[in-house]
């Protein structure tokens, strides 16, 4: 059954119609026909759907008005005039106006063609307008898309200039704060990120965006909720349609009341912000009350941004390190000048006033200890800085073998009382003899206990007290240095064992130093497998150092020889390789005269016959002309090393001298140089300052030793 053809009839008389009616039912149509006669009923009836209309051109409300009323409404229905009389000027108006088709009342069988011609107009440009409408939505629609890439391109481009060039981590977190808000979509935005201060201490901020800041200051930091959790522990993005309808919130109510409270959320998207060691350096949160804002595509590009975040963030942080890097090695700087200047101007005084020779005997006295004393204050400051480098680098060497700490800590003592005595400290000691033994290296345990002790006093007023203390302490000996000093500041504590810092590095500063002591007992103590830690009760309130060291045993060894002090030491020595070098030929290089003064003087106070030049050409020439028996020879000279002296000589044949016995004598100390020495043809390397024992007892054990 054909569907019903709607029909609204233009007529003012019942019976054309009917006429109509039965034509269309001829043609197969089933006409459902309304007729309409004046223009309250032709608006009222245009509220309906109709399929065609058609008009009487005789009545008084026309085709015309017709017309005119299916363009008010903007109506598609195909409009077919029906008239009884033929005037072509009527009908032309009436198609001009917008009509469709003009049929004679005469000719009626023309009627339902038409019919059917508009119907199909009609259907065809109803698809054509569609078509059309869709391909201006898609085009629209297509240029909103366009508009979107480009903002987000833009805010892409912001964010990407600010994550490269920015260093200020408060103006990074909230540039970031704002581009990821903006490219989520999202009402309101945070970035809660952790700082860590000058002392180490981690804080808690954050940056907002899209509200104001006390927005956020109720929600506390790195809460372990199903809310926050994941997101400050860097599992995974969070990301929800709709928080009150999602059921894992049902446990974490009161946080989710806490947000929901101050901000209208229903979409709720967390990412977090991740280094590239894997630490959780903070978290990026973002609202909107409205449900299903945040797709996957939203959440693609805040992961994407807080990646680059993540790294922009360690490049500020460490931006902010070498900041400070820099300025402790300007500090160090600046203060190892001092160090080192101090005591050459006491040593370059004292000499320039020896030369002249106007001081009596008593005050020549007095000049020999200072020149001494400041020398090796100066050989103590460049011994630390080699520790720490070597330490730095893993090639500090230890000598390990079963100590008893009390031991070390009475060879310390011992060697710290006098200057003690002389700043009118009470230097106190409680060691229990009983604590066991540790496995360790004795000097450097001494000097673990040595560098705490010079500390302690150092920093402890005239009058003053310190007390040493060993003890057992279960599986550990604990070593205690306490004193009545000036005591640590708090903010400064934490950084007390650090490399080159100090409580005061400015210039009106009343104690010197490098700042290396206590670093090198931290660093010392862990080579040893054992811990050191600084208390203070605040300034001017003393402070106290304790080390821990494992025990490895609980029998005590043999009571060992009594040792010399060093002065002794350096006495007994010279007097045994007085005359050992006797009958010896010694060529020494060196391209300094007064090393190689002071050198020669030396060698031949042993007994040798020394030939003392200043450059790598004199050298070979001298020996080529009267092999030595030995020689010794400096590295850093012009012109040609000390290396490539050596070169020369292990190039001559053995029985011109191509086998000599040789040790270079160099201020270089590091593990390479040594090596780099033996490599070229050395068999001793010795460092400057040295010793004159230790340079006549190495001599002695060239001459001694099978020649390689």
């Amino acid at each position: 059954m054909p569907d019903p053809l709607r029909v609204l009839c233009i007529e003012d008389t019942e019976s054309d119609p009917l006429l109509l009616i039965r034509e269309l039912e001829r043609g197969g149509y089933e006409p459902r026909c309304r007729r309409v006669d004046s223009i309250e009923d032709l608006h009222s009836a245009l509220s309906e759907s109709w399929d065609i209309i058609i008009s009487d051109d005789g009545m008084p409300l026309t085709p015309l008005h017709v017309i005119q009323a299916l363009r008010d409404r903007k109506l598609d229905v195909p409009l077919i005039v029906v008239s009884g009389t033929v005037e072509e000027a009527a009908m032309v108006e009436v198609m001009r106006a917008g009509a469709h088709d003009y049929v004679q009342k005469s000719n009626l069988e023309r009627l339902v063609p038409a019919i059917r011609r508009e119907l199909a107009d009609a259907v065809e440009r109803r698809a054509r307008r569609a078509a059309e409408w869709v391909a201006a939505e898609s085009a629209r629609q297509l240029n909103r898309e366009m508009r979107e890439q480009k903002e987000m391109l833009e805010t892409l481009n912001r964010a990407g200039r600010l994550l490269s060039a920015e260093l200020n981590l408060d103006k990074l977190a909230q540039g970031v704060t704002d581009a990821a808000t903006e490219l989520s979509g999202a009402q309101f935005g945070a970035f809660f990120y952790n700082v860590d201060d000058e002392r180490g201490e981690r804080h808690a901020l954050y940056a907002v965006s899209g509200v104001p800041r006390e927005a956020f200051s109720h929600l506390p930091m790195a809460l372990d909720t199903e809310l926050f959790g994941p997101t400050f522990r860097g599992e995974a993005a969070v990301r929800i349609d709709d928080v009150r309808g999602d059921a894992r919130y049902e446990h974490d109510s009161a946080h989710y009341g806490m947000l929901t409270g101050h901000l209208p959320v229903t979409s709720y998207l967390a990412v977090p912000v991740t280094s590239r060691a894997g630490d959780v350096l903070g978290g990026l949160f973002f609202g909107h009350e409205a449900a299903g804002v945040f797709r996957e595509r939203e959440e693609r590009l805040v992961v994407g941004l807080a990646a680059q975040a993540a790294v922009a963030m360690d490049n500020a942080r460490l931006y902010r390190q070498a900041q400070e890097a820099n300025r402790l090695k300007d500090e160090f700087l600046a203060t190892l000048s001092h160090e080192l200047r101090t005591p050459m101007n006491a040593i370059l005084g004292w000499a320039q006033l020896l030369r002249e020779g106007k001081l009596d005997a008593g005050t020549t006295a007095r000049a020999v200890q200072t020149i001494d004393r400041n020398a090796r204050v100066q050989t103590q400051l460049i011994s630390n800085i080699l520790d720490v480098s070597r330490i730095v680098s893993g090639k500090l060497r230890l000598d390990i073998r079963p100590v008893e700490l009390v031991r070390a800590v009475e060879g310390a003592v011992d060697t710290i009382r006098p200057a003690a005595e002389a700043r009118g400290i009470d230097l106190q000691t409680a060691l229990d003899a009983g604590t066991g033994l540790v496995s360790g290296d004795v000097d450097r345990l001494q000097q673990v206990v040595w560098n705490l002790l010079s500390n302690a006093i150092k920093f402890t007023p005239h009058g003053g007290r310190v007390s040493v203390t060993v003890a057992r302490l279960e599986s550990h000996v604990q070593l205690s240095v306490q004193d009545s000093g000036i005591g640590i500041d708090r903010d400064f504590l934490p950084h007390a064992f650090e490399r080159f810092r100090q409580g005061d590095s400015s210039s009106t500063r009343p104690h010197g130093g490098l700042g290396l002591g206590l670093a090198l007992v931290r660093d010392l103590v862990e080579l040893h497998g054992g811990t050191v830690q600084a208390a203070s009760a605040g300034r001017d309130r003393g402070s106290i150092f304790t080390v821990k060291l494992p025990v490895m045993g609980a029998v005590r060894p043999p009571a060992p020889a009594p040792e010399l002090l060093p002065a002794a030491t350096e006495t007994a020595t010279m007097a045994a390789l007085a005359g050992p070098l006797r009958g010896v030929n010694v060529l020494l290089v060196d391209d300094e005269a007064d090393a190689r003064d002071l050198f020669k003087a030396v060698l031949e106070g042993s007994g040798a016959r020394v030939t003392a030049v200043g450059s790598g050409a004199e050298a070979f020439s001298s020996f080529t002309a009267s092999p030595p028996d030995v020689v010794v020879s400096d590295i850093e000279m012009p012109e040609e090393n000390g290396y490539d002296l050596m070169r020369r000589l292990r190039g001559l044949p053995e029985e011109r001298g191509g086998r000599i016995p040789a040790a270079a004598l160099t201020a270089y100390a590091r593990a390479e140089d040594r090596m780099r020495a033996l490599r070229a043809g050395f068999q001793h390397h010795v460092t400057k300052p040295v010793q004159p024992a230790e340079l006549v007892a190495v001599v002695a054990s060239l001459v001694r030793r099978s020649v390689i």
